[in-house]
């Protein structure tokens, strides 16, 4: 019931292009499915204070590659709507939230996950009904660049963090790649 209704939300909601096929894959074995994901993004986050989560809004944000004139523009709009606050570039890695039917199937998952490079992988949780693993890979920036509405890293420091932004998600939808390759190996 519960993979019923996981996959029927992923049907309505939708996935990450980067992410559907290993999706696909996961959520056809008997033994898994998944209840969340992303495939990495890059963001820009206006955050009213460390903590304050909830109030927090985004200022832009990609699951693809992104070049600097799009974050200055999603910057501009932050600046003149006196937002105040902080402002942070952020990458993160992809996420995956997958429910496994019992420990050893969980064992299995992780094992593919840090073989594939996911690091930060582990079990979330352990209950009757199910086994929850997160996947996740050691790939994240997090980086204030204004408050206020100012903006203080330069031109060159911005076109910098970008282009670690993009080499880091650019790893990420790798190691999807790769964990995708080696749940087919076991069907083979």
């Amino acid at each position: 019931m519960a993979k019923k209704r996981a996959l029927a939300r992923l049907h309505t909601q939708g996935a990450d292009d980067d992410i559907a096929d290993l999706l696909m894959l996961l959520n056809s074995y008997d033994t898994y499915y998944t209840t969340s994901s992303c495939s990495g993004r890059i963001i820009l986050l206006s955050i009213p204070a460390i903590g304050a989560k909830r109030e927090a809004e985004f200022v832009g944000k990609w699951h693809f590659a992104v070049d600097k004139s799009a974050i200055l523009d999603a910057i501009a709009g932050w600046s003149a709507c006196n937002c105040g606050g902080e402002l942070w570039l952020m990458a993160q890695s992809p996420i995956l939230h997958v429910s496994c039917a019992d420990i050893e199937c969980a064992k299995l998952l992780l094992s593919l996950a840090i073989t594939a490079g996911f690091k930060y992988s582990g079990i979330k949780s352990i209950s009757n009904r199910r086994v929850m693993v997160e996947i996740m890979s050691t790939e994240r920036m997090d980086i204030p660049i204004g408050k206020e509405g100012v903006v203080f890293c330069t031109d060159q420091y911005l076109e910098f963090i970008v282009a670690k932004a993009n080499s880091m998600l650019a790893r990420g939808k790798t190691k999807l790649s790769r964990l995708h390759s080696l749940l087919v190996s076991l069907c083979q």
